[in-house]
């Protein structure tokens, strides 16, 4: 689950801010690891989204991000922002 500690933010972030956080090379791994499953959590909460329905979005991908790995990498991009 993702910690507590992790900010989520409601505003949306400026594009080209988003875009270096994506080919950063903490976002290259983040990228990765949202699409260990096949892509299926990420297209869940992309979904869950359209609805806006956040709650879901984030129970979505949850058990993508748990652990030490995605901890880490939500860490570091924060960090970033």
């Amino acid at each position: 689950m993702v910690g507590s500690s992790q900010k989520i933010s409601n505003s949306a972030p400026d594009p080209e801010q988003l875009e270096k956080l994506l080919t950063s090379q903490e976002g290259q791994a983040l990228l990765r690891l949202l699409q260990a499953d096949g892509g299926a959590g990420l297209q869940k909460a992309a979904s869950a989204l359209r609805r806006g329905d956040a709650e879901a979005a984030k129970a979505a991908l949850s058990p993508l991000l748990a652990g030490t790995q995605g901890e880490a990498l939500t860490k570091a991009l924060e960090e970033k922002l």
